[in-house]
């Protein structure tokens, strides 16, 4: 189990919708938060019930600040283009599947070598090979310090709850 802090990165709110690659985490205060990614104004998220595929970005930010969702945006040194997170996600069925999580089309998109990792071991990597460009925050919770703490079995038994019939 292991927190993620922001310790070198100084949080940001002065976002602009970008086209560079960017790791969505809502609800950054809860564990597990929910995880997406976005290039050239595109968003991409695998969820319980569906995938949000080519979501404009416009309509991600208005969602965050019209729900006050907690999130963070972290922009990456790492060029793709919309095109290959299309072609990761429809590879993905419409919906999670077992031993699979929202993080699971990301980690394929970034670290393909790197399998069953979760939040914090995909950040650390990152960290590790300096692939983290900047960190913006929305909506955060004063005093927000980093990722809550979670481990996997944390992820399965939220998924299950959601959704205990299919499981």
């Amino acid at each position: 189990m292991s927190k993620w802090l922001f310790e070198k990165y100084v949080l940001n709110d002065l976002y602009v919708s970008s086209d560079e690659l960017t790791i969505w985490i809502l609800h950054a205060d809860k564990a597990p938060p929910h995880i997406g990614i976005s290039s050239e104004k595109r968003f991409y998220s695998l969820k319980i019930n569906g995938k949000d595929e080519g979501l404009e970005l416009k309509s991600l930010l208005n969602l965050i600040q019209k729900k006050a969702i907690p999130t963070l945006a972290i922009t990456l040194t790492k060029k793709l283009k919309e095109v290959e997170l299309k072609k990761t996600f429809n590879s993905f069925s419409s919906k999670i599947k077992r031993q699979q999580t929202c993080l699971s089309p990301i980690v394929e998109i970034l670290k393909p070598q790197l399998k069953d990792l979760i939040l914090v071991e995909l950040l650390e990597e990152l960290n590790k090979n300096q692939e983290i460009n900047s960190v913006y925050g929305f909506n955060l919770p004063a005093g927000y310090q980093g990722i809550p703490s979670y481990t996997r079995e944390t992820i399965q038994q939220r998924i299950n709850a959601v959704q205990p019939s299919e499981r």
